[in-house]
């Protein structure tokens, strides 16, 4: 099948529409990453950080099934840059496995990853993962508070923004602007 899948594509590679060329060709360029999966998979295995990191970028442009799997086994590699940056590629999948995966981590991270983990499960908008999200507001870390708020402000009800209002006045200005933008996106819920 795969090479009825190229066969076609490589036609489409020519066709008078410059949409459908450049359509085609980023259907090529994904097929192509498909076949190199365990290439991808051997990267963040044992490559370097920046192979992994661009193994990280090509599994989040492949997604499905198969990008997923690589940004999942990413996410166990002993490097915080690594597990940062596949937090922040599967923050573009919230299927239950993933958020699930994300969550389990919260306990054990720390800095940046803390901080992409919180984005992620934030972008998600899921509603049962605020109380998660909503102990880090008080963390001691600046940029994990800001984060904590714009990502609690994506899940929240009306009690919880009583929490968001109330970080207007921390001492952090990271904190500060993120209860800003926050509240500039609020609006009244049916």
């Amino acid at each position: 099948m795969i090479e009825r899948i190229e066969d076609a594509l490589r036609k489409l590679l020519s066709d008078p529409s410059a949409a459908v060329r450049e359509a085609a060709s980023g259907a090529m360029d994904r097929t192509r990453a498909k076949q190199s999966l365990e290439m991808h998979r051997a990267r963040i295995r044992v490559g370097g950080v920046e192979e992994k990191i661009r193994a990280i970028q090509t599994a989040g442009e492949l997604g499905g099934s198969e990008g997923v799997s690589l940004l999942m086994e990413a996410l166990a590699d002993p490097g915080a840059e690594v597990r940062g940056a596949a937090v922040r590629a599967l923050a573009a999948f919230p299927h239950p496995p993933v958020l699930k995966a994300l969550w389990e981590m919260l306990p054990r991270e720390r800095g940046v990853v803390l901080g992409n983990l919180l984005e992620a499960l934030g972008a998600s908008g899921r509603k049962e993962l605020a109380p998660h999200v909503e102990k880090f507001l008080d963390h001691p870390e600046p940029e994990v508070r800001s984060k904590a708020v714009s990502s609690f402000a994506r899940m929240s009800d009306a009690s919880g923004w009583e929490k968001i209002l109330a970080k207007a006045a921390d001492p952090s200005e990271s904190v500060r602007a993120a209860v800003a933008e926050a509240l500039g996106g609020w609006t009244a819920r049916p």
